[in-house]
Parts: structure tokens; C-alpha cells; sequence
């Protein structure tokens, strides 16, 4: 055997595997920059400002911005509704199903109608109730719940807003801001000092009126440590602090604790 041919092989074989690795390496951190950006994307400004007011950032900053248009809707059935209680389940089952879709589809799928088109919550949830989002054109509805309430690691009941989207074909695609720029005036003239911002994520806001259709636009959801929530319009820039919903929650969330005791 020419072992001098063979080590040259196995050292070309060695060098080989490592431009290999080291390109999956690289494929990698790019797919990982495509899909968010660092908070130095924010402006030498407004990162001073951050400094100054010791506001952090402790979530990814999404780079994503596509065009959305707004998004019309009726609204069948309000949880917040007077008379629309928590549902008890017949069967409940373990609260770990919350976190796999298709094992939550399965346990649940017959009991809660258009289960499927609702996606896990986890910065919106809180404890006891878990919070799944209408998803719609691959975006969360914020306004729009399904809340799965939970006790001794069992899903025991759930309540449901219940909608029918409409045809919006006079509504326009429009490119959204980039979530580096709808942050800006937030943090610069909105959040007090001390703000942690946990969450930033794109979807359909707006404030629900009493009618029976709706309108919800494209916005950048802004959740604090704290739990206050803002939204900020992904076209305007306009902000929402979310207080147009406020009464609707509280109402919902006061409803919920007699009924939970229930359960």
C-alpha cells in the first residue's frame, strides 16, 4: 500500500469536511440575520437615549417587512360577551398539547371550531389561561382570542371569539416599517425608564367597537415586562397604547376569575 498517496488523500478528505462545516456554518448565521436583526439596528440616537432612560431590549428585533393591507372581519361571537361563559371540556387534556399544534388539533380539534386556524401565544398568555391568536394570511389577529383555561397541568375550558373574515379587495397592499423604525418613537417619547421590552412581534390590530364588522391594520405589538402593551401602526407609525381594549380585557379577565373557581 503507497501510504504516502493515502495519507495525502485522508488529509485532502480532512480539509474537505471542514470547507463543508464550515459553510453550513455560514448558511447558518446569514438564514439567522434574514430573520432578525440585532438592536443595533435602532439609531445611534435612540440607542442613547435607551442608555440615558436604561430601557433594554431583551427580544430579537424582527427585520421582516412585507406588504399587508388592512384586514375586515365580523365578529360573530365576543368572549366578552354578557351570557358567553367559559366552556367547560368534557375530557381534559394534559396542558402540554398547548406547545405541539397537531397534538392540540387532535385532543381538541372537535370540541373548538377552527382550532387550527389559531397559533400559541406565549408572550400574551398568562397564568392559568393560555392565549392562541386567529391566524390570519400567516399573521396573528391581537384583538382576536382563543383562551384555553388551565388547572393542575389539565385544560379544563375555553372561550372563543368567533369571526368571519370579509373580502377586502378596495384595501391596498402596503410595505411595512421596519420594527427598528416603529420602536423609535416608542422608546423615545412613550416608555418610562426602567422599560424592558420582551416581545416584538407583527400581526393585525384595532380597536373593537361595538358594531358587528371590524377593521384591524397592520401593526408591530410591543409587550413590556411589565405587561402594558403598545401598538404601533406598521404603515404610520402611529401609537396605540392599547387602552381602546382596556375595558373589553378587564371585563373579560374579571368574568374569567368567577368562573375559573368553577372549574
Amino acid at each position: 500500500m503507497d501510504w504516502r498517496r493515502a495519507k495525502s488523500v485522508l488529509i485532502l478528505a480532512f480539509l474537505m469536511l471542514n470547507l463543508l462545516l464550515g459553510y453550513q456554518l455560514w448558511t447558518e448565521w446569514r438564514a439567522q440575520l434574514n430573520t432578525s436583526a440585532d438592536w443595533t439596528s435602532l439609531p445611534a440616537e435612540t440607542r442613547q437615549i435607551m442608555a440615558e432612560k436604561k430601557i433594554r431590549i431583551e427580544s430579537k428585533i424582527p427585520s421582516e417587512t412585507p406588504s399587508m393591507k388592512d384586514l375586515s372581519y365580523l365578529l360573530k361571537q365576543s368572549s366578552s360577551d354578557k351570557g358567553i361563559g367559559i366552556k367547560p371540556i368534557a375530557s381534559p387534556p394534559e396542558t402540554r398539547i398547548v406547545f405541539n399544534p397537531k397534538e392540540l388539533t387532535d385532543a381538541l380539534g372537535k370540541v373548538i371550531s377552527e382550532l387550527d386556524k389559531y397559533a400559541y401565544d406565549d408572550p400574551g398568555s398568562r397564568e392559568g389561561v393560555f392565549v392562541l391568536n386567529r391566524i390570519e394570511n400567516g399573521y396573528p389577529m391581537f384583538d382576536i382570542h382563543l383562551e384555553l383555561y388551565n388547572k393542575d397541568q389539565k385544560i379544563r375550558g375555553y372561550r372563543q371569539d368567533v369571526i368571519q373574515v370579509l373580502s377586502s379587495q378596495e384595501a391596498k397592499d402596503q410595505q411595512v416599517l421596519p420594527a427598528s423604525k416603529a420602536l423609535t418613537p416608542l422608546i423615545e417619547k412613550q416608555l418610562v425608564p426602567g422599560s424592558v421590552i420582551k416581545d416584538i412581534r407583527l400581526g393585525y390590530h384595532g380597536q373593537i367597537f361595538d358594531t358587528e364588522e371590524q377593521l384591524a391594520a397592520p401593526s408591530w405589538r410591543v409587550l413590556l415586562e411589565s405587561g402594558e402593551v403598545y401598538y404601533v401602526h406598521a404603515v404610520s407609525g402611529e401609537i396605540d397604547t392599547g387602552n381602546g381594549n382596556a375595558d373589553r380585557t378587564a371585563e373579560r379577565n374579571m368574568a374569567a376569575m368567577g368562573e375559573r373557581k368553577t372549574l
